[in-house]
């Protein structure tokens, strides 16, 4: 069985690219409100694979609560904000402030403690 650990990780790794790539479709299409051409938004191919990496990570989520407690688990998918940061300025060229880096540690410190018990 593979660990629980490493399937955070890869879930993590998963649900942060999707909001990266959905970001990135809605980006491109503009905002979905009343009225919007909603096929324009569904048809556009990062909206589609952001909608499928979430889809991914959800899956991925709920076989990790079959076999962890929710307690544990669900802070150690926070990994994804380091994801969506990296992405983010990588990806979507978007600015991240030292602060934003120093919250996103604590969130990482965090993790760390709920990973040791």
């Amino acid at each position: 069985m593979v660990s629980p650990l490493l399937l955070v990780a890869m879930a993590s790794l998963l649900g942060g690219l999707g909001h990266v790539v959905l970001a990135k479709g809605m980006k491109l299409v503009g905002a979905a409100t009343a009225g919007s051409p909603l096929a324009l938004t569904l048809g556009n191919p990062w909206v589609v694979l952001g909608v499928a990496l979430q889809a991914a990570f959800f899956f991925m989520y709920m076989s990790l609560l079959a076999h962890e407690d929710v307690s544990r688990i669900l802070p150690l998918t926070t990994l994804s904000y380091l994801v969506v940061a990296l992405l983010a300025r990588l990806v979507l060229d978007e600015p991240v402030t030292p602060m934003r880096w120093t919250g996103i540690g604590f969130i990482v410190l965090g993790v760390l403690l709920v990973s040791r018990t």
